[in-house]
């Protein structure tokens, strides 16, 4: 493998068919929709379809998007199996919660994935991604929010050293719902 340099475009790690590339301004339609796509597999089932259709709405608009990748700050990674987009992540400098101390903190605000790729090593490849390019660009601590009742992502952040500090509440459409404030240091 090659030195992390702090450059994600188009480089493979652990997965042998999975590319991991830095989202650009000509990704955000892509990015909107798999982001629907993904929220939608893995929470239709527990949210009502008002409440999912809220939420889709107003998290994933192109223009939201677009300023999103706008930003210097902002890193989004777009996971491809065998050519095809079936993931991404989101990770910009938030203002963490109180349990968060280190003012070198990176928020990972989605890490999502289609069901069909759930298993097949695609998350730990772009894990592994985020992580390395929040410490190539200085952060020493990654925190993020999961809802509590998520088992399978909840035990893949514990595989990834993340522990849990706090407590927050996460609204999708009118439903008030409980996550887990994570954290791992880089």
């Amino acid at each position: 493998m090659e030195k992390n340099t702090g450059k994600i475009l188009n480089q493979r790690v652990h997965q042998p068919d999975t590319v991991i590339r830095k989202a650009h301004r000509q990704d955000a339609e892509l990015l909107v929709e798999l982001g629907k796509r993904t929220f939608r597999e893995a929470f239709a089932a527990q949210n009502s379809p008002e409440d999912m259709a809220s939420h889709l709405r107003t998290t994933f608009s192109l223009d939201d998007i677009k300023t999103q990748l706008d930003d210097k700050d902002t890193l989004y990674l777009i996971s491809d199996l065998q050519a095809e987009p079936v993931g991404y992540a989101y990770l910009y400098p938030t203002q963490p919660p109180a349990a968060i101390k280190d003012p070198m903190a990176i928020q990972l605000i989605r890490f999502y994935l289609l069901e069909k790729c759930y298993g097949l090593g695609v998350g730990n490849t772009l894990m592994k991604s985020c992580l390395a390019e929040s410490g190539a660009r200085g952060y020493r601590t990654v925190w993020l929010s999961s809802w509590e009742l998520n088992g399978r992502a909840n035990a893949f952040y514990r595989r990834w050293h993340f522990k849990v500090v706090d407590r927050q509440q996460f609204v999708v459409g009118s439903d008030v719902q409980n996550d887990f404030i994570l954290r791992r240091d880089l």
